[in-house]
This record gives C-alpha cells, sequence and structure tokens, in this order.
C-alpha cells in the first residue's frame, strides 16, 4: 500500500497498459482518439518525471557522470522508441526523425536557453557563463545539426533529403565517436569548464582539487546498496512502462493529428517536448536558482544527447533495415536552425547573458513553432 502511495504514476501506467495492449481495440478504430491520447501523455509524463527522478538519486549515490549519463540513456531509449514505432507502423513517416531531431534542437536553443536566460535575468540581472563548456557544446552541436539536418540535402549519391546507408553508418559512427571524446573532456580532461564561474570566468572547480582530485567514494553500506538497488529496479520498471505507453502515443498523434489535419511536423514536436519536459524544468529551475552554468550543461547537453546517440542509433537501424528516411530540413528551417546557433554562440560568447539574449532566442522558438502552422 505504501508503494502504491509512493508511486501513483507507474500504476496508472501499468493498467493503462493492460487495458491497451489487452483489451483495447486498435489505435486506428479507437474512439475519442485525442483525449485518450491526452490522458497517456500526462501519464506519460508522471512517469517520465519518475525516471528523472530515480536517475537523481542513483547519481547522488554513484556520483556524476553515472547520473547524468544514465538519465540520457534513458531518454535517448525512450526517443528511439518512438522513433522506431513511427517508421514501422502503417505506412511509416519518413520524416518523424527529422522533425524529431528539429525540434529537439529548437527547444534547447530557444526554449530551454532562452527562457532560462530570461528567467535568469529576471531574478538576478545578467548572470556569468563558463564559456569554455559552453563553446564545447555548441562546438559539437553545431557540425552535428550541419551533418544530420543539413547535409542530405546536397549529397548525390540518393535522390531527395536523403543519405545513402554508407554516410548513415559514417556519420553515426562520427558522432558515437566525438560524444565518447566529449564525455572524456567533460569528466576528466576538462572538467572545470562546466562549473559556474567565479570570478570572471575561473572555475570554482578550478583549485587544488583539481590537481588532487578527492579519493573515490568509499564502500556503500549495506543500507546504501539497497537504496542503489531500489532506485534501479523502480528506474528500469518506469522505463519500460513508458517505452510500452510512448509506442501506442506515438500511434495516436500521427492517427489524430493526420484526422484534425494538422501538419505532420507537429508529431515530432509534441514527443521531444514530452521527452525533453523534465530536463527543461531542471533547467529553468537552475536558472531562477542564479546556477545558468548548470542550466546551460542541461540544456545543450540534452540537445547533444540526442545527436550523438539517439541519431546514430536511428541511422544504423534504418541502415541495418533498408529503410530511407528524409533527414534534410526545408529551406525556412535551415534558416531558422543556423539563425537559432548563431544567436547561441553570440549569447554566450561575452560570458555574460542577459533578458535581451534569452528574449531574442525564445522569440526564434516561438517562430519556429508559427511556422509549422503557416510555412
Amino acid at each position: 500500500m505504501n508503494t502504491l502511495k509512493r508511486e501513483p504514476a507507474f500504476f496508472m501506467a501499468v493498467i493503462a497498459v493492460i487495458y491497451l495492449y489487452a483489451f483495447a481495440p486498435p489505435m486506428e478504430d479507437m474512439q475519442y482518439q485525442l483525449v485518450v491520447a491526452g490522458i497517456l501523455f500526462i501519464i506519460i509524463l508522471l512517469c517520465i518525471f519518475r525516471v528523472a527522478h530515480f536517475a537523481d538519486v542513483l547519481a547522488e549515490m554513484l556520483g556524476e557522470p553515472y547520473g547524468t549519463l544514465l538519465l540520457t540513456i534513458c531518454a535517448t531509449l525512450i526517443e528511439v522508441a518512438v522513433m522506431i514505432t513511427a517508421l514501422t507502423h502503417g505506412d511509416g513517416n519518413p520524416t518523424f526523425v527529422r522533425d524529431t531531431i528539429a525540434a529537439t534542437l529548437f527547444i534547447v536553443l530557444g526554449g530551454m536557453m532562452g527562457l532560462s536566460m530570461i528567467i535568469g535575468g529576471s531574478y538576478h540581472l545578467d548572470q556569468s557563463i563558463n564559456t569554455n563548456g559552453a563553446h564545447m557544446y555548441l562546438g559539437l552541436l553545431i557540425p552535428l545539426a550541419l551533418l544530420t539536418l543539413v547535409l542530405p540535402n546536397f549529397t548525390t549519391s540518393t535522390i531527395g533529403p536523403t543519405l545513402a546507408w554508407s554516410q548513415e553508418i559514417f556519420i553515426g559512427l562520427i558522432a558515437l565517436a566525438l560524444y565518447g571524446v566529449f564525455i572524456f573532456a567533460q569528466t576528466k580532461r576538462y572538467r572545470n569548464f562546466f562549473d559556474d564561474p567565479y570570478p570572471f570566468g575561473a572555475s570554482r572547480g578550478a583549485t587544488s582539487d583539481a590537481v588532487h582530485p578527492p579519493l573515490i567514494h568509499q564502500e556503500m553500506t549495506k543500507l546504501e546498496w539497497k537504496k542503489v538497488i531500489h532506485s534501479a529496479f523502480w528506474l528500469i520498471l518506469t522505463l519500460i512502462v513508458v517505452i510500452l505507453l510512448i509506442e501506442k502515443l506515438a500511434i495516436l498523434i500521427n492517427v489524430g493529428y493526420a484526422r484534425l489535419g494538422f501538419p505532420k511536423t507537429l508529431n515530432g514536436t509534441t514527443v521531444a517536448i514530452l521527452v525533453l519536459a523534465p530536463e527543461w524544468l531542471a533547467a529553468l529551475y537552475a536558472a531562477k536558482a542564479n546556477h545558468l552554468q548548470r542550466s546551460l550543461n542541461i540544456a545543450l547537453g540534452s540537445g547533444l544527447a540526442t545527436l550523438s546517440l539517439s541519431v546514430p542509433v536511428m541511422l544504423f537501424w534504418v541502415a541495418y533495415q533498408g529503410l530511407h528516411i528524409e533527414l534534410g530540413l526545408h529551406a525556412r528551417e535551415i534558416v531558422m536552425l543556423l539563425a537559432s546557433l548563431w544567436v547561441a554562440h553570440v549569447s554566450i560568447s561575452t560570458g555574460k547573458s542577459n533578458i535581451m539574449q534569452g528574449s531574442i532566442l525564445f522569440i526564434l522558438f516561438l517562430s519556429t513553432i508559427f511556422l509549422i502552422f503557416n510555412p
């Protein structure tokens, strides 16, 4: 009974899974599809917050970077599950992967980074940024975004905004390799680049601890191991039901939006908002607490995880399955992407942020949403 009180979202999700997989009619024939989709959206969102909670608990006990990596892997699994469902269900949606990736980048740059600067500036005027770490994030985001979402429009091996299977494998491999180098830089060689600047760009981490790193945590007690096992158990269970439910939600969104005449691009945007919700709120809370650097780490780290983990997995999968997906963005979306990346780079180059910089990024994000309905 105590477990039921602590994890109501999980048990609601289990009931939904049993009904949808054992008793419900096919998603295409279900009545009140958008109502059901709305209920599923709320249940999945609550479960994703629980996944983030358990990952944070494990991060506190195991230390970084394990907690961050764990949350990143969970988000990647959810994203990949939705993308595969969209590609394999019915006639498939060859643009769903592209739309989800692009929406993730626009949310990260405008929704998360822009809003964080607005909220942080509202409470603390201007805030300091560790430009070394922020530039390292953007230095990876920019080329990977261009290789994934712009380059397919200009390759000649295939017709249309697509890639040949050899190109998909190549881009997937270099994305994984760059992410591996980044993780090494973030956790080992340049760890202080991602700390809050104090003062004037110096890092709180750049102290004697950087030269003489603290010893690894002592061996956990039996009680701590029980906490680790408990959190890991609930993390895995909750993640499983989220993946099962989000597959059904992807079908409902695809069918429901099509019947209402909504543009297909909105499908990927909806999923990106759902997956990024915990990180989005965490970034805003960090900015309000005058930890803008942590907010930027969360936001830019989410975008980098999508480009460096979710994208390679999908590229390998579609190459193995012999499927063709459209990755190249339309011209107007390329303009918005380049503008967002450029403004984000300019905003962090001074080492200070304010409401003006955040407002520009957020307006670009709103403009992108507006152009979905008014292309």
